[in-house]
């Protein structure tokens, strides 16, 4: 057993020496993601479905504990679906409001697929950005009031074209990472130890960033000409 592990391992790393920079950001996008997917944010996929797409879909589940949840966001949602309402068979039965949670609420501590995301309208991405800023859903509808909690990480399918088909700027920029179709090519072949990206999340309450950090990237999205409060890592 101890050989065949060695093995494994070696192979692991000739796979990782031989990976191109687009598929190793792709792996590394994967990773970080899966370690804290509310805390980044989201990850947008800019590329059509295939292959290499699926592969990289899966290997992120794969890297998600077990028993995350996870929602799939169809194209034209509405407010109910994803924000919730009132539950009216419930409440015809019980004789008093009872709330259906939305989509957001029920995959909190999730992650949540957003579909088809070029297509998104202005009302929903102003939704979804509420709802990460916040980590809550506040429900003020069918005369329900309440808040739920909704601390989501959005994987975000981007499947467009041309340049006017992209998501929101809205959403786009509350997502810390994005890729494009280059960096998935071939990736059906690559893999990550689960167990790495386990012990980076065990790790990461213990992690602080000192005044010298922050200042460190302050200056250095100054150097790059970054003028967005909430710009991604591309």
């Amino acid at each position: 057993r101890r050989r065949m592990h060695r093995a494994g391992g070696s192979r692991r790393r000739r796979a990782a020496a031989g990976m191109n920079a687009p598929a190793a950001d792709a792996l590394a996008a994967a990773a970080l993601f899966a370690i804290d997917p509310a805390g980044l944010g989201g990850v947008a996929l800019r590329a059509a479905p295939g292959p290499d797409r699926d592969a990289w879909l899966a290997h992120l589940r794969a890297l998600l504990p077990a028993g995350t949840p996870q929602r799939r966001l169809p194209l034209g949602a509405g407010d109910a679906a994803l924000l919730g309402g009132l539950d009216f068979a419930a409440t015809l039965q019980a004789g008093r409001p009872v709330l259906q949670q939305g989509l957001l609420a029920q995959a909190h501590g999730g992650v949540v697929t957003l579909a088809m995301a070029e297509r998104t309208t202005p009302a929903t991405a102003a939704r979804l950005a509420a709802v990460m800023d916040t980590g809550e859903v506040a429900l003020e509808r069918d005369g329900l009031a309440q808040r739920l909690p909704a601390r989501v990480g959005l994987v975000v399918l981007d499947e467009g074209i041309d340049d006017d088909e992209r998501v929101p700027a809205a959403l786009r920029e509350r997502l810390a990472l994005q890729l494009d179709a280059p960096a998935l090519l071939g990736f059906a072949s690559m893999a990550l130890e689960a167990g790495r990206v386990d012990a980076a999340r065990a790790a990461l309450a213990d992690v602080q960033a000192d005044d010298a950090i922050v200042e460190a990237l302050c200056a250095a999205a100054l150097a790059l000409g970054v003028d967005s409060l909430r710009a991604s890592h591309q």
